[in-house]
């Protein structure tokens, strides 16, 4: 189920036409999107259950993805030419005031270390997941140089991510998490394999592929986040840690502007690539089936209604009520609910996946949001080493700026 596969995904994305769909419905197809109709059961006052293969999936064209090699080659060129830009912007000099400057260079140079130039130049090659063992190899080179040629404070610096490191991945000893990591033994985090969705008619399956698919969204977020966090740190906290102060005069808000769009722009930028919209679209099939529950506070009737049944086969129908764990729950109102009631992981899951839009639209603000700053920060300052690092990263967000529009317009055009 977790791996991309072209006959499963179809056969869980299109069904066979309906004897209530009319020759015209049939017939309004196009290359971008096919129109499937969800059947509305009948509505009752008391419980009743619906089969879940009757909600139907429209089609989402698929966009290319690069594979992850072309994509950490790329984004490894883009963080050495951040890592250049926060040099430019700590070991800036005078010369551009005019003539009158005593600097003979734009940068001073011979402040600059050049061994650490290189190891944090090594770094941005490391971060990559396969490449663990050069991680291994650059961390004890830096170990070694910061304390030879400086002292041991200098070697935490290098020992902070790798602390980070095992506080987030560290085994919590819980049951939950113990599982998880069972279920997370095959699968790892790339674009090249993407999970798929089987349109199952128990509810059962719907909920176990409802968890899988969670794990899969939470390891995606913390691999984006994580990785967005150590690049970040290599090139801009580094880089700040081995400057000496007592010759260099730190612009601590421009600095701090530079990091934050840095980190902003990793974080966009992994999250293209790690969360396509073929994996979206998934988690949105998944999520439709899933349903949500309402928790009912005044309901007077409560003698007679039946309790939730995990071992039901097949999902509640709309507006459904049961009783669970002393309190009384509704189902949603638009679908067949298989979730289970009170539980916040499928309450979660429903709210950002229920919808094809929640999810896009949250990426496409951050999305806005970081391109208004940037127009912001060009516009407040206009001096030249403000705004050459910020018309870099700007060109390295149209990466991002396309393939959120991208995405958004192809939703618009199956779900508008």
């Amino acid at each position: 189920m977790h791996q991309r596969n072209t006959n499963n995904t179809n056969t869980g994305a299109t069904f066979s036409p309906s004897s209530r769909l009319s020759s015209t419905q049939q017939n309004d197809t196009s290359n971008t999107r096919i129109i499937a109709f969800c059947g509305t059961p009948p509505r009752s006052s008391s419980i009743s259950t619906v089969p879940t293969n009757e909600i139907e999936h429209r089609y989402v064209p698929r966009p290319p993805i690069e594979s992850d090699f072309i994509f950490e080659t790329c984004l490894t060129l883009c963080k050495i030419i951040s890592l250049f830009l926060q040099y430019l912007l700590i070991y800036k000099s005078e010369k551009w005031i005019g003539p009158y400057s005593t600097s003979a260079s734009f940068i001073h140079w011979h402040r600059i270390d050049g061994c650490v130039v290189g190891i944090l130049i090594i770094f941005c090659f490391a971060l990559q997941e396969k490449l663990i063992l050069l991680r291994i190899i650059i961390n004890i080179i830096a170990f070694i140089y910061s304390f030879w040629f400086y002292s041991w404070k200098y070697v935490l610096v290098f020992t902070y991510p790798l602390i980070c490191s095992l506080l987030v991945y560290q085994d919590q000893n819980s049951k939950s998490y113990q599982q998880q990591q069972q279920q997370q033994q095959q699968m790892s985090i790339s674009s090249n394999s993407l999970p798929g969705h089987y349109c199952s008619p128990h509810a059962y399956d719907l909920r176990y592929e409802t968890d899988c698919l969670r794990i899969e969204f939470n390891q995606r977020i913390r691999h984006i986040l994580f990785s967005s966090f150590l690049s970040v740190y290599y090139i801009c906290i580094v880089p700040l840690a081995f400057c000496d102060t007592h010759y260099i005069r730190l612009d601590v808000t421009l600095l701090f502007q530079f990091s934050f769009i840095v980190f902003l722009s990793l974080i966009m930028v992994y999250t293209s690539h790690y969360l396509p919209l073929e994996l979206l679209t998934v988690f949105h099939r998944n999520g439709k089936h899933l349903g949500s529950w309402q928790c009912l506070t005044n309901y007077n009737h409560s003698a007679t209604i039946p309790l939730w049944d995990e071992k039901n086969q097949i999902g509640y129908e709309p507006n459904s009520i049961v009783k669970y764990k002393r309190q009384i729950y509704r189902s949603s109102q638009c679908s067949s609910t298989v979730a289970e009631p009170a539980n916040m992981y499928h309450t979660r899951f429903a709210i950002l996946f229920s919808r094809p839009f929640i999810f896009p639209l949250i990426l496409c603000s951050i999305q806005i949001i970081l391109v208004i700053l940037q127009i912001l920060f060009l516009l407040l300052d206009q001096r030249w080493f403000i705004v050459v690092p910020q018309m870099i990263l700007f060109i390295f967000n149209t990466y991002t700026i396309g393939h959120t529009t991208r995405d958004m317009y192809l939703l618009y055009l199956v779900y508008g």
